[in-house]
């Protein structure tokens, strides 16, 4: 029981490092073409690009689940990204949301 605890501690701590949170996302972007545009740094799992369901555009900003901790660092790497004229705010997610967070004291 504690092996199988321990696994999903491990499991946990990997997700979170792998995660880019970018900011500044241009009002005209797509999920698909952020997907596309970090996808040349490594391999992307998921692209949450979240919706105003008032507005009907997207909030300006997503988060990038890359597989592995290197393809963050290849993001890093590049000084500045830029995406239809717009300069992309980047910084990487230690910590879980709160949404993804099954105990609210964490």
């Amino acid at each position: 029981m504690a092996a199988a605890s321990v696994a999903r501690a491990v499991r946990r701590s990997s997700r979170r490092l792998f995660d880019i949170f970018v900011a500044e996302v241009p009002w005209t972007v797509s999920s698909k073409e952020v997907k596309e545009y970090f996808s040349q740094f490594g391999t992307v799992q998921r692209c949450q690009l979240p919706f105003d369901k008032e507005t009907g555009f997207h909030r300006r900003y997503c988060w990038i689940k890359f597989s592995t901790a290197q393809d963050v660092q290849n993001v890093f790497q590049k000084d500045s990204h830029i995406l239809e004229g717009a300069k992309l705010s980047l910084r990487q997610q230690n910590q879980r949301r709160r949404s993804q967070r099954k105990n609210p004291n964490e």
